[in-house]
């Protein structure tokens, strides 16, 4: 924009400038009504270029309707989490929404409670992280009564009708375990978590690679641990040793619960990877760990960033059927496995 100019732009010179009608610009500026992904993003530069910017709060007043998201999250702390909200808010900042971000801390009771709050200040979208349970679906219910556009992101996978981005866990989990088994192991523990539709689908991956390979998968080396902590991770795979089970190899549901079978590898005196090998699945916490642990990486901050912008095509007016998209993993090979000696 020539420096020397004074004087207020107008939204014709706007809608110039982006090649668009000033009816489309309107649209793009007070978020009503359908626009293109490339339309807006045209619109939003030309506004950049001209140092165009109305006044959000007098909009927001005029049309009592906030310019915010919310992003209800179930555990701010966690890395996973934690690259979804700047995913999310990466693409948000783009078309000029703040992001409010409600920690709910894996309780029924908070994500109701924050649930409530946030409706209070209008939001024009959710996005959801959650887990299964019944509180869950009523909080979905509820958002989907007052008519707000939801996206789901990882979890939960129990609920139809709404849009979801979640990992391709059956995928990774197969993958994973073809890793451990191209490496010569064959008796690789599956450590995985009770009652948790996640671990199930990386579970069946699992089986479905060792059924591959050796035709048949043990169930007996298939243990489950009471949660994705650390420490539970630690009481399964303690448990599973003083059993008698001998793997060569433990691919953990969760980089977490691979935290839990080191400790438990140390404390009996095997050594990682030459005695056992450790695979996670996330990406969390790779490389918090000696050795660096290798695991499945899961895209969390492209998954934020597409959550938000499917988020955005609704706001706008998409009123396509819901849908789901899958993200796959990507191998992430560290110093935490190696080849098993033939001998």
């Amino acid at each position: 924009m020539d420096k020397k100019r004074i004087g207020k732009v107008t939204i014709k010179e706007v809608a110039q400038r982006a090649g668009v009608s000033t009816a489309t610009v309107s649209r793009v500026v007070n978020r009503s009504g359908f626009v293109s992904e490339e339309l807006t993003r045209r619109v939003f530069e030309a506004m950049r270029e001209l140092n165009y910017f109305p006044n959000r709060l007098a909009r927001s007043l005029k049309k009592q309707r906030s310019f915010t998201v919310a992003y209800l999250v179930p555990d701010i702390d966690n890395p996973i989490f934690a690259k979804v909200a700047r995913g999310i808010q990466d693409v948000m900042e783009e078309f000029s929404y703040d992001v409010f971000i409600y920690n709910t801390r894996f309780s029924d009771s908070a994500l109701l409670k924050q649930l409530g709050n946030l409706l209070e200040n209008h939001p024009q979208g959710i996005i959801l992280s959650a887990w299964h349970s019944e509180k869950v679906r009523e909080a979905v219910a509820l958002i989907q009564r007052v008519g707000l556009p939801l996206v789901i992101v990882h979890s939960p996978r129990d609920i139809s009708g709404v849009d979801a981005i979640l990992p391709d866990d059956v995928q990774g989990g197969y993958e994973g375990t073809k890793y451990l088994l191209s490496l010569g192991h064959r008796h690789i523990l599956s450590l995985g978590v009770q009652g948790s539709v996640t671990s199930t689908l990386r579970g069946e991956g699992y089986r479905k690679a060792m059924v591959e390979v050796l035709g048949a998968c043990d169930e007996f080396l298939m243990v489950v641990a009471q949660s994705f902590s650390p420490q539970d991770g630690y009481q399964a795979v303690s448990k599973a040793l003083n059993r008698g089970l001998q793997p060569t190899a433990i691919f953990a549901h969760s980089d977490s619960l691979a935290l839990g079978a080191l400790e438990a590898a140390y404390e009996r005196g095997l050594r990682v990877p030459e005695d056992v090998s450790i695979m996670g699945f996330d990406g969390a916490y790779a490389f918090c760990t000696v050795p660096k642990l290798t695991t499945m990486v899961i895209p969390n901050y492209e998954m934020g960033r597409k959550a938000a912008e499917k988020l955005l095509r609704r706001i706008q007016g998409a009123n396509h059927p819901p849908s789901q998209e899958l993200f796959a993993p990507t191998l992430s090979p560290q110093g935490s496995t190696k080849a098993r000696e033939r001998g």
